[in-house]
């Protein structure tokens, strides 16, 4: 980004000001068809097979996105034509700008992209930073993925209105020399099937006609700490129906769950064991289990559940945030509370949610939602609410004890 737009993007007034203007310039006027590389381009997926002409000249600025993004726009990549445009190319630097569960979302797609390019080196570059944007714990999760031979840090900062903005200048001084810098982006909205498709179609690969759950990796041996958890779990769960795992807040939605005692409370009196990585519940009784964070990596904390999986019938209750992805990725029945009204839901479920919501899903299977009448809930402010425990826990016996 140039000083002029740093500038900008610091005020979110001139920034709200300044993108609508260069918008509606792009729409109107000259800045319409912006000549991109072969290999990239916005607004316009390429057909199957497509290998376009290159028009641009093979310089450094060729390997990266030349211009920032406009408001709803996207871009869509082409691998096959900058290899065939570009022998030099040598690599691809793909840069993530994005909290956890949406990297669990992009993992199918960075599987794929490898199976299609094994000869080619991935190298990840992750902001460093927490913000409403990014986590840097996804660095950590992109150190266990196979995929990637170097994972790289950069000091970025999030753009006020356009999430794609992201300025990851810093992250360019560690790029190989003919690695094409690849933003991972995706679209979110009404009109997208699903955040993986999305993914999909933007790298131009070919769309699973199922969608497929996120890709995780795990050791062969669990780490002393995770041994740790387990053992402790599995003396707790001896004789009980099962587990359930509560995530019951949202980094996204700045969202805790107010009512953690008597939900666990009421789970272990019908005959559980809860664990929970959300803070707030009964932590001195012996049914009950905090997974500490400050402990356990949240690689490490998927890795506990995978085990206990093969041991014990476990379950999951979940707001809609990291949990929902990751019961996916585990395949772990998961009771959703969807917490307030998104119409882009669709985007982020899996088959194995059952979504509690006030708000019917037309995008979604009906039979995949459970209705919360007006009784069941109380405001949490003027966007979020809260489901009283009694109700989470019959909607929970209905749905899994069959």
């Amino acid at each position: 980004m140039n000083r002029l737009y740093r500038f900008v993007c610091a005020h979110r007034p001139l920034c709200v000001a300044w993108e609508s203007l260069r918008w509606l310039g792009h729409k109107i006027c000259f800045f319409h068809h912006t000549k991109t590389p072969v290999w990239y381009r916005f607004d316009k997926k390429y057909a199957p097979g497509e290998t376009p002409a290159e028009t641009l000249p093979v310089n450094a600025a060729w390997y990266r996105i030349g211009r920032p993004l406009y408001r709803h726009e996207h871009v869509y990549y082409n691998v096959d034509a900058a290899l065939k445009a570009n022998p030099r190319v040598r690599g691809l630097a793909l840069v993530f700008f994005m909290g956890i569960g949406d990297y669990l979302y992009t993992t199918p797609m960075l599987e794929a992209l490898k199976q299609k390019y094994p000869q080619l080196p991935f190298y990840a570059y992750v902001g460093a930073q927490f913000d409403r944007n990014n986590s840097p714990l996804v660095g950590k999760l992109l150190e266990t993925n196979p995929h990637f031979e170097k994972v790289f840090y950069f000091t970025g900062s999030r753009h006020p209105l356009i999430w794609k903005n992201y300025d990851y200048s810093a992250a360019l001084k560690d790029v190989p020399e003919d690695f094409l810098v690849m933003p991972v982006y995706y679209d979110y909205g009404v009109h997208i099937p699903h955040r993986v498709s999305s993914l999909f179609e933007t790298f131009n690969l070919p769309v699973p006609a199922q969608t497929p759950a996120p890709v995780m990796y795990f050791p062969k041996e669990p780490s002393p700490v995770v041994a740790e958890y387990l053992a402790r779990a599995e003396r707790g769960a001896q004789g009980k129906k099962g587990i359930v795992f509560l995530q019951l807040d949202s980094r996204g939605s700045a969202y805790t769950y107010p009512h953690m005692v008597p939900l666990a409370e009421g789970l272990m009196k019908a005959g559980y064991f809860v664990m929970s990585v959300t803070k707030g519940g009964p932590e001195n009784n012996p049914d009950y289990l905090l997974v500490d964070i400050k402990k356990l990596s949240i690689n490490e904390t998927w890795h506990l559940l995978h085990l206990l999986k093969a041991r014990f019938a476990l379950y999951v209750i979940a707001v809609n945030s990291v949990f929902w992805a990751a019961s996916a990725g585990l395949n772990l029945p998961n009771l959703g509370l969807q917490h307030w009204v998104d119409k882009k839901v669709h985007n982020l479920w899996y088959p194995n949610i059952q979504v509690v919501t006030d708000y019917i899903y037309p995008l979604l299977p009906r039979e995949k939602q459970i209705m919360a009448p007006a009784e069941s809930f109380t405001p949490h402010n003027r966007k979020i609410i809260d489901y009283k425990p009694d109700w989470v826990i019959k909607w929970f016996k209905q749905t899994f004890e069959k």
